[in-house]
């Protein structure tokens, strides 16, 4: 086990490019998507041969606490934090960092979202341990993916010069929000921008450092919480002290303004699991191959994502390239290649009074 190594996982969000299967009530990290455990299932499971079960925290929606406890029994229960409302990345990781800090403060704290998926676990435990060792040494850590593909909805890092005594480490250069298709071609024939998975290291105190530095309404919230975590007044206190805070992400509100910081490059086989078509992927065994879960009955079928809901059958036939969902109270029909626009469906479905199925 990794000696003053912690753990603290977002699961915040409703997945709504998920949807149907993923809603406000049953978020996707608790959804099997990939693989046969849920996504948070397997994010938590992937640290422990490294992290120890009482050193996992999760930052969640307290109408998710009960549910996440069941899912993760190993993990103390007054480590699952809930959130009395949605506060933002920053926040959410500010508040890990304060729960960690208060046990040991010289703590390395690897910060990670729970409903990421790695097909490479060992690649990345990998990156993760030289993360930790690169975060003592230096004011924090942003992992870094190669890239596989020129992808325009993912953030990317530049990579300055190595750092010396550490492999696949570099000064951060710079950051990059998502490009747009000519300039993430650009980026991945450069070689040297990598992915931002947001995963990243650091040590207790200087995080929170950082976050005095560049959000100190912020950290000032975070100092009234403090001597309430643990009590019954620990939702009352945050819900006193955040109200009426900005949401803005940590990544620009604070990472990006931060000196000194370091990458740690890997490449573990990485997916945010964040669209249909990314499932679709991680499933497909070939090009033309269907992925289908549940009890589904295809018939010259290809290229198909098929979901079907307990006890309802799904057949198809003569269908290629669509994702089909059934969720129980609603079905799904999509092309695989217009999974990017499923908020737009999200919204119109709430406009069209659906507000039950969201």
């Amino acid at each position: 086990m990794g000696q003053g190594l912690k753990a603290v996982f977002i699961a915040g969000g409703a997945g709504t490019r998920l949807w149907p299967l993923s809603r406000a009530g049953s978020p996707k990290q608790f959804h099997a998507l990939a693989g046969n455990a849920s996504l948070m299932r397997q994010t938590v499971e992937r640290v422990l041969p490294v992290i120890e079960a009482r050193d996992v925290w999760v930052v969640t929606g307290a109408h998710h606490v009960e549910q996440t406890r069941a899912e993760l029994p190993e993990v103390p229960p007054r480590q699952i934090v809930g959130e009395p409302f949605p506060l933002g990345t920053n926040l959410a990781v500010g508040l890990g960092a304060l729960h960690v800090a208060r046990q040991d403060p010289d703590a390395v704290i690897f910060v990670g979202w729970a409903d990421s998926y790695f097909r490479d676990g060992e690649a990345f435990r990998r990156a993760l341990k030289a993360s930790a060792r690169v975060a003592r040494e230096t004011a924090g850590v942003i992992v870094g993916v190669r890239p596989t593909h020129p992808a325009t909805g993912y953030g990317y890092i530049h990579a300055g010069d190595a750092l010396e005594g550490f492999e696949d480490a570099y000064a951060i250069a710079g950051f990059a929000e998502k490009p747009d298709a000519p300039r993430a071609r650009a980026f991945v024939e450069d070689g040297s921008y990598y992915w931002n998975p947001g995963m990243s290291a650091w040590v207790a105190s200087r995080l929170l450092e950082l976050i005095r530095r560049h959000k100190p309404a912020h950290h000032e919230a975070l100092l009234k919480v403090e001597p309430h975590l643990g009590t019954p007044r620990e939702a009352e206190a945050m819900e006193e002290a955040f109200e009426g805070l900005d949401r803005d992400p940590i990544d620009t509100a604070v990472f990006e303004k931060a000196e000194g910081l370091a990458t740690v490059v890997t490449d573990p086989g990485w997916s945010d699991v964040g669209t249909w078509a990314a499932v679709y992927e991680l499933g497909a065994e070939g090009e033309g191959a269907n992925v289908l879960r549940g009890e589904v009955v295809p018939l010259d079928t290809e290229g198909c994502l098929v979901h079907a809901a307990a006890g309802r059958p799904v057949f198809t036939l003569g269908v290629s390239d669509l994702v089909i969902v059934d969720a129980g109270d609603c079905l799904l029909v999509a092309r695989r290649d217009q999974a990017e626009r499923l908020k737009e469906l999200h919204t119109l479905a709430q406009q069209s009074g659906h507000e039950n199925l969201l």
